[in-house]
């Protein structure tokens, strides 16, 4: 009896390990790639893998600010859910069916030379596609089924006149709003920020450019909400595995 609950403790132990190593590893790439898309620091609170069911939770990201700005979190995100393709990772394709996205707050802030913080955001000339081909090489993508967004507000605080920042609050309570066929991690970031800064003045207030985060989301914007049948999910044109958005 000894031996057997000795062999029950160890596999226990062995499987505890494993999932340690899984969560912590795909932390480890997902912040990277968010980061890298994002062009600044992304947190992850905790990451749950959940093989058997193919998913992933997301809990508790943070987007961070440029460090010339005076406060830290830029996007808050409760959650995300991620419902993956398992054969298609075996085989060094990163292929989502499903990317839930809870959004509960976007900061967006004026600092005190009058510079705003989501500029950092917006996609480069590589990512936009306007450098020459052999100077961007081959750009990290992905395959996303189905999207559905979730924003519940956007706080804007003006610090460019000194002391304390002026704030302005914007409920846009977008639900589930839904896109299909997104290839790749900018064109997410991109669409994020134009659906909720467009449901605002910040335009006008912050004199934002918002056109350059509709073009990066033009693909996205133009595929999205109709979901009916023909959402394509063929490995061939997807990416070449997770690991790729850190390269």
């Amino acid at each position: 009896m000894n031996k057997i609950i000795k062999i029950v403790i160890l596999v226990v132990a062995i499987f505890i390990g494993l999932s340690v190593v899984k969560n912590g590893f795909t932390q480890a790439v997902l912040g990277g790639a968010l980061s890298k898309a994002a062009h600044v620091p992304v947190h992850i609170g905790s990451t749950h893998v959940q093989l058997i069911s193919t998913t992933i939770d997301l809990k508790n990201i943070k987007i961070e600010n440029p460090s010339s700005f005076p406060e830290k979190i830029m996007l808050d995100a409760p959650e995300v859910y991620i419902s993956f393709d398992l054969p298609g990772l075996f085989k060094g394709v990163t292929h989502f069916r499903e990317v839930k996205l809870n959004l509960k707050e976007i900061v967006v802030i004026k600092n005190a030379n009058g510079e705003v913080n989501i500029n950092a955001l917006k996609p480069t000339q590589k990512e936009k596609g306007t450098e020459p081909a052999k100077a961007q090489g081959q750009a990290p993508k992905l395959q996303i089924d189905k999207l559905s967004l979730t924003v519940g507000r956007v706080v804007y605080k003006d610090y460019s006149q000194g002391g304390a920042p002026k704030v302005q609050v914007f409920d846009i309570n977008i639900q589930d709003r839904q896109y299909a066929n997104i290839d790749n991690v900018q064109a997410v970031v991109s669409l994020i920020m134009f659906e909720a800064l467009t449901r605002t003045s910040l335009s006008r207030l912050a004199d934002l450019d918002l056109d350059v985060f509709k073009d990066g989301a033009s693909g996205v914007l133009t595929h999205g909400l109709g979901l009916a049948g023909g959402v394509a999910g063929q490995a061939e044109d997807t990416a070449k595995g997770i690991l790729s958005f850190l390269k």
